[in-house]
């Protein structure tokens, strides 16, 4: 699978999100195409920090995207925070800042 680009603006999403300026961020993601998965770890912290999705369920979102393209921008990074959110909430973490392994066929 080849790895994704990081788009050029995702560096300067992630300082608006980091920020605590939700609402630019926004703006830009929603000048974005809905199905360039580029965005896709950006989204998804926009929604853990404006509350429409639990850490938890980010949590699960990402490992599916790290068991397809591991070196995933963002998400790593994104992962940790969300898995330290989770334990902060008391909410049950599928981890503590450990990585899922990637899938390996079966042949």
């Amino acid at each position: 699978m080849a790895d994704i680009d990081m788009p050029t603006d995702f560096e300067a999403i992630q300082r608006l999100l980091d920020g605590g300026d939700l609402e630019s961020a926004r703006e830009i993601l929603v000048t974005t195409d809905a199905e360039d998965e580029a965005y896709v770890v950006l989204r998804l912290k926009l929604s853990m920090l404006d509350g429409s999705i639990a850490p938890a369920a980010a949590l699960q979102k990402l490992i599916q995207l790290m068991r397809r393209q591991p070196n995933w921008p963002g998400a790593r990074g994104l992962f940790q925070e969300a898995s330290r959110l989770a334990y902060s909430e008391g909410q049950s973490s599928v981890s503590h800042s450990h990585h899922p392994p990637p899938v390996r066929n079966k042949e």
